[in-house]
């Protein structure tokens, strides 16, 4: 009876934990996009309004609350992504609007942006409930890259190992513009929308599929 009493007390809690959780996160995002990538666990305990001290209760040290906020950003920038690949129109106008929704992010938010590439590899490939940013745009690109070879009826086998190559461009693309800003965003959109469409060409005539760029997409 007295475990079970525990147990209830214990539990009852849990609502006001995650929330302190997601305020500790909330806060530590806002004190990356203000002070950069290596913001202090002092500044985020400002933005938190908490002490500093009480941080750590609620995550095991600093990797772990590094890793919770990787998650809830790459979670934040795969929705943005998934919402502009639900796009409706031709292979161009998908990929124009993915890459477009993709480096809209990056430039909106920089610091935030540097901070997951600090964390790009440290996120344990055996738990699922975190993901760096680029495993977001991979996955989703997969998805609906594998999603239209079953509907042309063509294998699916190549398009995680081809989509991750293609997020990799994009993305040391999309790094060296943000700290060089060569060109304007509507450029570099236009250049990596066109090569990300030479590669999906180019895997689809390995399958034996003739793609237009413009074709008409099923739903």
């Amino acid at each position: 009876m007295a475990e079970r009493a525990r147990d209830g007390r214990s539990t009852r809690w849990d609502p006001h934990r995650r929330e302190r959780r997601l305020a500790i996160i909330t806060a530590a995002i806002t004190a990356i996009e203000e002070h950069g990538p290596d913001a202090l666990t002092g500044q985020i305990a400002q933005y938190a309004g908490v002490p500093r001290t009480h941080v750590y209760r609620h995550f095991d040290g600093k990797r772990a609350l590094d890793l919770a906020v990787s998650a809830h950003v790459a979670n934040e920038l795969g929705t943005r992504i998934r919402h502009a690949l639900g796009t409706r129109g031709s292979p161009r106008q998908i990929i124009g609007a993915s890459v477009e929704a993709h480096l809209a992010w990056i430039e909106e938010h920089p610091n935030l942006y540097r901070f997951l590439a600090q964390h790009a590899y440290a996120v344990p490939a055996k738990d699922a409930s975190t993901a760096d940013a680029k495993s977001v745009f991979a996955a989703e690109l997969t998805a609906l890259v594998q999603h239209y070879l079953r509907l042309l009826g063509a294998a699916t086998a190549p398009a995680e190992r081809v989509m991750v190559g293609v997020v990799g461009m994009v993305d040391a693309s999309a790094a060296w513009w943000l700290e060089h800003r060569d060109v304007p965003r509507s450029e570099l959109t236009e250049a990596l929308s066109t090569q990300v469409w030479l590669i999906i060409e180019n895997m689809g005539s390995t399958l034996g599929l003739e793609l237009d760029a413009d074709m008409a997409l099923p739903d």
